[in-house]
């Protein structure tokens, strides 16, 4: 499974190293050189009709650990939606979050799902993930979207600078075409690749959790995968 993955030490600091930098610190990861949020929203005029009903699948990656692919699908969040989110996350969001700016609504394969708040960026939104139902002090996150000919979806988590490339499900490019159709994303970072052409050997920071005492408490244990799944998308 997908998911933008800062871990390290051991599982009480998880929360604490994914929510701040000191993964990317420890291992040597500078990111200054990868392509920005400001960089990938150059020039772009986003229209949240163009992403909506569509069975969005990513078929290439920018991300330090291996991902398979999932699906996405984007809808435009009704007022009942809404208001649900507004009436239980209010108090607990920090900026506070201006409802009326809620463009669309996410629901993916890995049962994760959000709110993409509009700034007045275009294509640059504030994520406000159904995992805030449950925990409190989630990571305040910003992801830049953007669609480019002949129609492929780019998807940038802007804090860590993780990207990917989505096309619709039947139009996704053929294994000989992934690099250059991944390039008309406009995203770079050293770790581009796609689950269907590369294999999963590379030691992964998720594998450093996996690893941990098998005894440790399932909750917390939750919450440190619900995090992680917040740097990963």
């Amino acid at each position: 499974m997908l998911f933008f993955t800062l871990l390290l030490f051991l599982l009480p600091n998880i929360i604490q190293i994914l929510k701040s930098d000191n993964f990317k610190e420890v291992n040597n990861i500078i990111i200054d050189n990868w392509t920005s949020c400001e960089e990938f929203l150059n020039n772009t005029v986003f229209n949240p009709q163009s992403v909506v009903d569509i069975d969005w699948k990513i078929f290439y990656f920018w991300h330090y650990d291996f991902e398979e692919s999932y699906h996405i699908k984007f809808g435009i969040p009704t007022p009942g939606l809404i208001k649900r989110f507004s009436v239980e996350l209010d108090e607990e969001l920090n900026p506070p979050v201006n409802w009326t700016d809620a463009d669309l609504f996410m629901e993916t394969s890995i049962d994760f799902s959000g709110l993409f708040i509009k700034t007045n960026i275009s294509g640059l939104y504030r994520l406000i993930s159904s995992i805030s139902f449950q925990y409190s002090n989630t990571p305040y996150l910003t992801f830049g979207l953007k669609v480019v000919e002949p129609g492929y979806l780019g998807l940038m988590n802007c804090k860590h600078r993780l990207g990917y490339a989505l096309a619709p499900m039947e139009f996704m490019p053929s294994s000989i075409e992934l690099e250059r159709a991944a390039s008309k994303i406009g995203f770079w970072s050293p770790f581009g690749r796609s689950y269907l052409i590369t294999d999963n050997t590379t030691t992964s920071p998720i594998s450093l959790i996996e690893s941990l005492d098998d005894a440790d408490d399932d909750a917390q244990i939750d919450v440190d995968r619900q995090i992680n799944n917040l740097q990963i998308i």
